[in-house]
């Protein structure tokens, strides 16, 4: 009976183990990984540069055309850290036909939270795992389409940072008349 007990214990923790874990795109995940380790896994692979810090995290970058990383269509990828060195975000552009192979890939790996595929029109879908969310989107006139996997510490602070500065546009706006 002991032995039940335990094996049940380490069973369910190892599956809450699983769903904890955050998104980890080119097996790099967001909040572990750290800049050494991406440039040197990912960029043995593939050619990634120094691209300065980000104004959203405070943290430096690393940015590559994605070539020799295993995705059809990449053309540019974009590793975001934050102060720590840790990985916060990965921004990457694909052209906008791989939407829906790129949805169903992820939707069998991520939980889909939400998504928007018209026939046309822009295209959305938003999926998310343990502290992490995976955001698609594919402008309407757009050839290229956007796959962001950010840390939620990430999103909030763009979200925060994007408010203030719309708020500060429409005041210096409002002064002008």
């Amino acid at each position: 009976m002991k032995n039940l007990v335990f094996i049940l214990s380490l069973f369910f923790s190892l599956i809450a183990h699983a769903y904890a874990n955050n998104a980890a795109p080119f097996g790099q995940e967001l909040g572990v990984a750290t800049y050494a380790q991406v440039k040197q896994q990912v960029g043995d692979k593939s050619d990634l540069s120094d691209a300065g810090t980000n104004k959203y995290s405070g943290g430096r970058m690393l940015q590559g055309d994605g070539r020799g990383l295993g995705i059809e269509g990449l053309s540019k990828v974009t590793f975001i850290f934050d102060r720590a060195d840790k990985l916060a975000g990965v921004l990457m552009t694909l052209p906008k036909d791989s939407f829906k192979p790129t949805l169903k890939a992820l939707s069998a790996k991520y939980k889909l939270v939400d998504s928007e595929v018209p026939f046309v029109g822009n295209a959305s879908a938003k999926l998310k795992q343990g502290d992490s969310v995976i955001e698609l989107d594919a402008p309407h006139l757009s050839f290229e389409m956007k796959v962001l996997y950010l840390t939620n510490g990430l999103k909030q602070a763009f979200q925060q940072q994007s408010s203030n500065e719309r708020v500060t546009k429409e005041k210096r706006q409002a002064d002008m008349f």
